[in-house]
């Protein structure tokens, strides 16, 4: 009778220390690699005489989760014709194995004294916003 009194009492400790040490639910971490103002803007250093380039947003989040990306910032170009109108950054990446990853932002002169916003989404509950200046 004992025992199994002890061994109820075992397991329902056991259980309890896996709920509270669950792990934590998903979420979503962006950062740049460059310097961060007192307003908290990322600053971004455009290179000078350069028609367009390229900058990094980095995130932490759960390993081998899709991080889905938009942003109300957008560039125009015209090809063949057409008038084509992307955001600055595009689609989705994965995390990898170590919970990390970067995607790639677009930048052109224009943009130079502009504050830019980055949104990353793993589902409708777990967004995250990024803002930027390009000087």
């Amino acid at each position: 009778m004992y025992k199994k009194i002890i061994v109820i009492g075992l397991l329902l400790i056991s259980c309890s220390d896996l709920i509270l040490n669950e792990p934590p639910n998903d979420f979503l971490e962006l950062y740049m690699s460059t310097y961060q103002d007192e307003n908290g803007y990322y600053l971004i250093d455009y290179p000078d005489l350069a028609n367009n380039s390229y900058t990094s947003v980095y995130y932490k989040t759960l390993p081998h989760t899709r991080v889905f990306w938009t942003s109300p910032d957008s560039f125009t170009v015209y090809h063949w014709g057409e008038t084509i109108t992307e955001p600055i950054v595009n689609y989705s990446t994965y995390s990898s194995s170590d919970s990390t990853g970067q995607q790639i932002i677009y930048l052109y002169q224009e943009f130079i004294g502009d504050t830019l916003t980055i949104i990353g989404y793993v589902d409708e509950n777990i967004i995250s916003t990024l803002d930027f200046i390009v000087y």
